[in-house]
């Protein structure tokens, strides 16, 4: 995207380029007055296809919980990203990264696609070892169509990792269990309870005590009686609060509402079936 202040295109790329490559259509082009110009490079998007982009994500809609709201992340005045934490990058290359940079030229954007379907494969709550294995070998070649794109500033031990993990994810199996995610969310939820800077381990500890005591109490309060524990989630279906397990499932009413009464028959069925399927009457069944 070229953003200002995070590109590694820089004037001093392009001389390293001019200095240690072949690409011509990169150098940098001093014109007659003597003022240095960088051209363009294939591998960067144009002003218009940096606002379609930006709209694209901002009009996205993702499932509930699946990513943060990417929305927020967004720049449209400055024609950039911003605040997207690790989790955000990690959907943005997993998901989107193929259809956000569609308008490259082919060559570059099968390179990306190669990248963000290593890093969906490795990632994936099941591994398959002879996949992992085509993996191991077939990205020192996507590292070598890289090099061949981007300038040799683009490139350091970042940019070399990716040849190590799927090695690492055939020795050590599914990502879920050894990434940093879960770590970092209890890191920011201790942080939250530090209130004198001067006193750090104190801070967490008292509000871990208060926190464990008012979750203990809560188990004594009536049902109806709202709490931290029992709130209504954030995203109400409407279903029914009955503590009868019959009368949980979920749903809402549909249509206009009408009131209808059971005749003798029909309330001996309904009866029925109450008792046959509640399972807090099956021990009296028994």
């Amino acid at each position: 995207m070229d953003t200002k202040g995070r590109t590694k295109d820089t004037v001093n790329a392009r001389l390293d380029i001019q200095e240690i490559c072949r690409r011509p259509a990169l150098h940098l082009v001093q014109d007659g007055r003597g003022r240095i110009s960088k051209p363009r490079a294939p591998y960067t998007l144009n002003k218009q296809q940096n606002l379609e982009l930006l709209q694209w994500v901002k009009d996205l809609k993702l499932p509930d919980g699946y990513a943060s709201n990417l929305k927020r992340c967004v720049n449209m005045h400055e024609g950039k990203f911003f605040g997207m934490k690790s989790h955000d990058c990690h959907v943005f290359f997993q998901r989107l990264l193929p259809w956000a940079f569609k308008a490259l030229p082919k060559e570059m954007w099968s390179i990306l696609t190669n990248f963000s379907v290593f890093f969906r494969e490795i990632c994936a709550s099941e591994l398959n070892v002879e996949k992992l294995r085509l993996l191991e070998a077939s990205m020192p070649i996507t590292q070598c169509k890289l090099e061949k794109v981007f300038p040799p500033s683009f490139f350091d031990s970042m940019e070399h990792l990716p040849v190590h993990l799927a090695y690492e994810a055939r020795v050590g199996g599914p990502q879920q269990y050894r990434w940093m995610y879960p770590f970092e969310r209890f890191l920011r939820t201790l942080k939250q309870k530090i209130k004198n800077p001067t006193h750090v381990e104190g801070s967490i500890a008292e509000a871990y005590l208060v926190e464990e005591a008012a979750k203990f109490s809560s188990y004594y309060h009536p049902p109806e009686m709202m709490s931290r524990w029992r709130r209504v989630p954030r995203n109400d279906a409407g279903d029914t609060r009955d503590q009868k397990s019959i009368f949980n499932y979920p749903g809402r009413v549909v249509g206009k509402h009408w009131k209808s009464t059971l005749d003798g028959r029909d309330k001996q069925v309904a009866e029925w079936y109450i008792l046959n399927n509640c399972e807090e009457v099956a021990p009296y069944l028994k």
